[in-house]
């Protein structure tokens, strides 16, 4: 999909980090993160730092690959970072049984269901639309609950 101008609140999934580290995000994209009204999401945040913990110690890549996402959570401003509240957690328990239900997810694909229908109502509740590249749960996530939105790209 080809991203244009005038850009939306953007709230990004972790698919944005992990494809940005990587050198995986399309030009496009990549002007829009530039340009755009960014927000990020305490989610994320978990799932970025999860990833250090799941990483091999012994690799020889995994003390760069632990600084380089730490670098990216530390460069989040402060006052744009978003927390699920209360009732985004009850709502986001809903739609990713239902999700989860609906698609026969294992346990999983449950937990990440939860992380993405977080993120989806965090990004609704706060009038952003989510840059991802998952259209396989954001879109199943726009067609249960038709308040949010999501954008999606392809990665390099």
């Amino acid at each position: 999909m080809d991203i244009k101008p005038p850009y939306p609140k953007f709230l990004l999934d972790t698919t944005v980090y992990i494809d940005a580290l990587q050198g995986n995000l399309p030009d496009y994209t990549g002007i829009a993160l530039r340009a755009g009204d960014l927000w990020h999401s305490t989610v994320t945040e978990a799932e970025l730092a999860a990833l250090a913990g799941l990483l091999d110690p012994k690799h020889p890549n995994t003390t760069s690959a632990i600084a380089q996402v730490a670098a990216s959570i530390e460069l989040r401003p402060e006052h744009r970072i978003l927390t699920p509240d209360r009732d985004i957690w009850r709502e986001a328990g809903i739609l990713a049984g239902l999700l989860a239900r609906l698609q026969r997810y294992g346990r999983n694909e449950q937990r990440k269901a939860l992380n993405d229908a977080l993120i989806y109502l965090t990004a609704s509740k706060n009038g952003c639309v989510v840059l991802t590249r998952n259209v396989s749960e954001f879109d199943l996530l726009m067609q249960l609950d038709t308040n949010g939105q999501a954008v999606f790209y392809d990665s390099l």
